[in-house]
């Protein structure tokens, strides 16, 4: 009789639970969860990841939604307020990234494109070739496909803290993008890592609107790993961020076919240390490693001609001034003010520039 009342009550709390997971997924479905474009996989004919084109999306930040952004993809499938033409005789400044670039978090005016686009108004162009999970391996694919196709006169390449190790194949975040391959030779090789079919656990997830939102609105990967282990730190992975750097600063201006004077790149800061704020214990090997590979890549690029960005100064500066955070409270990306400050910062290293001067 025991058992029978426990299998009752046990039947009882399962129902209870599916039934108040359905009225969740319900209620979320009218809310706006941060839902990202569907992606198009690359292909022997195209090799640039992109979005599906002319698609809109909803973006929020926060369990309680405290910023909504609604934006699309152009015809070309990356996250801009308009097409790319490439038979356009404008001058055209290619900006290159991954999320902080991509700016999912911010509407597409407010981020450093779309303010670049601004100031040029018609004298010239901007666009955008990001996406997130990109790193310096994927954006040299991405200046070798906007060098071909659309020719800019000056390229803008954001560096942020996991661009330099995540370029390496196994130390990857996503596939579908370009990576290193170290050779039996000791040479880094760029390949394309083809993307992983989607099982149907998986495809589930992604139609799931409480799903979506578990993930990206309360943000419980991040809160596992900010609550795991402490990463042990790696010595190799400094000699191979090193190798991934120099890499890196042959291969750029060979991609982009201009001489480096006419390529800005844009190291972002620690940005913990200009508040003050103590760093995470997860997150203070991260924080490390991106000080020692920042200082390595400004330095580097500055002996070999490149117009370097180095955003700590000027982040430093503005927070002086406004005490104003560059990033959301539950997001690590910049926020409106972030760009405002980089796109600021940009529009200085490309100085008299003939389109902003018209």
């Amino acid at each position: 009789m025991r058992w029978r009342r426990a299998l009752g009550n046990l039947l009882t709390v399962a129902a209870s639970t599916l039934f108040a997971l359905a009225l969740l997924e319900i209620v979320l479905r009218f809310m706006p969860v941060a839902t990202a474009p569907p992606l198009v996989p690359p292909s022997a004919g195209d090799p640039i990841q992109r979005y599906a084109p002319n698609a809109h999306f909803t973006w929020s930040l926060g369990w309680d939604f405290y910023a909504v952004v609604h934006g699309r993809t152009n015809a070309q499938g990356f996250v801009a307020d308009y097409d790319y033409d490439r038979t356009a005789t404008t001058p055209l400044v290619a900006v290159i990234g991954d999320s902080f670039v991509e700016a999912l978090q911010v509407p597409f005016a407010e981020s450093v494109t779309g303010r670049l686009q601004a100031a040029l108004g018609t004298a010239g162009r901007a666009y955008a070739f990001a996406q997130a999970g990109s790193a310096l391996s994927q954006y040299i694919a991405y200046i070798e496909h906007a060098a071909a196709v659309y020719r800019p006169q000056k390229f803008v390449v954001v560096v942020v803290e996991n661009d330099v190790d995540e370029s390496m194949y196994g130390r990857r975040k996503r596939d579908g993008i370009h990576h290193l391959y170290l050779q039996a030779n000791g040479e880094l090789e760029l390949k394309l890592t083809p993307p992983l079919g989607r099982n149907a656990v998986e495809d589930a997830l992604r139609q799931s609107a409480l799903a979506l939102y578990l993930l990206r609105n309360v943000g419980v990967l991040q809160f596992v790993q900010q609550h795991g282990p402490i990463p042990v730190p790696d010595p190799a992975r400094l000699v191979e961020g090193e190798q991934v750097i120099a890499w890196f600063l042959t291969a750029l201006p060979k991609a982009a076919r201009l001489p480096p004077r006419d390529i800005v790149i844009v190291v972002d800061a620690n940005r913990s240390e200009i508040y003050g704020n103590a760093v995470p214990a997860n997150l203070a090997d991260l924080q490390h490693y991106f000080g020692q590979m920042r200082a390595k890549l400004i330095a580097e690029a500055r002996t070999q001609g490149f117009n370097v960005v180095d955003m700590e100064p000027a982040f430093r500066a503005a927070y002086a001034r406004d005490r104003v955070p560059f990033e959301s409270r539950t997001d690590r990306h910049w926020n409106r003010y972030g760009h405002a400050v980089v796109a600021e910062a940009v529009r200085n290293a490309l100085g008299t520039w003939s389109p902003f001067d018209r």
